[in-house]
């Protein structure tokens, strides 16, 4: 929050809305109840933590005798997982923090695929319906339903997205040192990358201990496959594209992976030498300190915040790895992240949609915007309080949900899944072919074929 907080000036509103919300549900407690706590919980992302605190203590001030309950952890180890499941198993939680399902997180019934996570608490009637709430009119209805829609039903707020394939971090004062600018075609990009490489740099740097190299991967597929389709078309070629690995009629070794993993080999000639050996939690860090080399890094948006507090002085900049030769065609896919869900057994249900109504005020979610370094939900706004942002501000227009992957049972190895970059060369040591095929025969088995 900012120091001159919106969150005073537009109370009356939010109590209007909530009161023509008729937000009380079934036997929860009366929002003007006293002594009682809300809890809310989320893992711990830096800013959105930040932001969470300082809404809790203005929603606390705006409702005499409510205490708002933070529970937070990391997502590491499991331990998200843990505390989120305990939470709800006590149904002691209002507002709780979820990935968004996204509609591949739904396989068809013919499938047996059981959901998961989200998608799990969703079609099992464990999270609340919010499509109706007044609040929702601040967010875009399709991209909702998109992230987490079911059945007619929206069953939380999608609050964050994020850049996530082909996401690429760069130092603006090291590429204006060699005369580069921001690529706008593949080969204008690996043109960069030479050049750097010639001088002396290496080019890219990026954790490959846990795999951060699958960004290039996804960032060329999704921009080869969605060339020259519609932006609101990605939620339909990925329920296209998983029906037909389910049936057969594709597969991994057909001659689009071919072309992105050519594609990808060309970029990961790259990449610094020792990749497979660094860590995601302080490659940011070392990315940022190391003002003189590694030129661009591989790391979704949401980083923004750990490379700015880990060199506050770095003149940052941000796009997404162009994946093919039409400039036009390379356009920002986005991953749906954290979404705030209300919990069928909230024990108020009227406060927590008190809460998200004031978390939904734009003035208040532009501050969330800033903090969080995320895409913004709300068509009204665009995230302006981060310089780096500029780039994916300019290019907003046409981006997309990224595509999600086929469908695979519980239980599947991972080759089933997709390639497995962790073998895959150069940060393993199998070719393209091997793990193509590789892949190709497991999914087949675990499709039942």
């Amino acid at each position: 929050m900012r120091t001159r907080t919106p969150v005073a000036v537009t109370l009356a509103i939010v109590l209007a809305l909530a009161g023509a919300a008729g937000c009380t549900t079934g036997d929860s407690t009366s929002s003007s109840a006293s002594n009682a706590t809300l809890t809310v919980a989320l893992w711990t992302n830096p800013g959105a933590i930040e932001f969470t605190k300082q809404l809790n203590a203005e929603f606390e001030k705006a409702h005499p005798g409510v205490t708002v309950k933070l529970q937070s952890t990391a997502t590491a180890n499991g331990a998200w997982a843990q505390l989120s499941n305990s939470l709800l198993q006590a149904k002691s939680v209002d507002v709780l923090a979820r990935f968004a399902p996204t509609q591949g997180g739904f396989p068809p019934e013919y499938t047996k695929i059981q959901p998961a996570g989200a998608a799990a608490l969703i079609t099992a009637n464990q999270l609340t319906d919010l499509k109706d709430q007044p609040f929702m009119k601040h967010y875009d209805a399709a991209t909702q339903a998109a992230a987490v829609g079911y059945k007619g039903g929206v069953y939380g707020v999608m609050a964050a997205s994020y850049a996530a394939a082909g996401a690429i971090w760069y130092k603006k004062d090291l590429l204006a040192q060699y005369g580069i600018a921001v690529p706008t075609t593949f080969q204008e990009f690996l043109d960069a990358c030479a050049k750097l490489k010639k001088a002396g740099k290496t080019p890219i740097f990026l954790s490959g201990k846990v795999g951060m190299q699958g960004g290039i991967w996804q960032g060329i597929e999704n921009q080869l496959m969605m060339k020259g389709r519609g932006a609101t078309e990605s939620v339909q070629i990925s329920a296209d594209r998983a029906k037909a690995f389910w049936d057969g009629t594709q597969k991994w070794t057909d001659p689009i992976y071919k072309e992105v993993g050519a594609r990808y080999a060309k970029v990961m000639q790259y990449v610094v030498p020792t990749a497979s050996g660094i860590d995601q939690q302080t490659a940011p860090g070392v990315w940022a300190v190391k003002t003189d080399d590694y030129p661009f890094l591989v790391d979704g948006s949401w980083d923004g915040l750990t490379i700015q507090q880990a060199n506050p002085k770095l003149n940052l900049g941000f796009f997404t790895l162009p994946g093919t030769d039409d400039p036009a065609a390379n356009r920002v896919a986005f991953k749906p992240d954290l979404t705030w869900v209300v919990p069928a057994s909230a024990p108020h249900k009227d406060l927590a949609m008190q809460w998200l109504t004031m978390f939904s005020e734009p003035e208040n979610y532009q501050e969330w915007l800033r903090l969080t370094g995320s895409l913004s939900a709300q068509p009204a706004l665009k995230n302006t309080g981060l310089p780096w942002m500029d780039w994916l501000n300019q290019h907003s227009e046409g981006s997309f949900t990224q595509l999600t992957p086929p469908w695979t049972p519980a239980g599947a190895p991972l080759d089933a899944m997709g390639p497995d970059f962790y073998k895959l060369a150069p940060i393993g040591t199998d070719s393209l072919d091997t793990i193509l095929s590789r892949s190709a025969s497991a999914y087949a088995k675990s499709a039942g074929r």
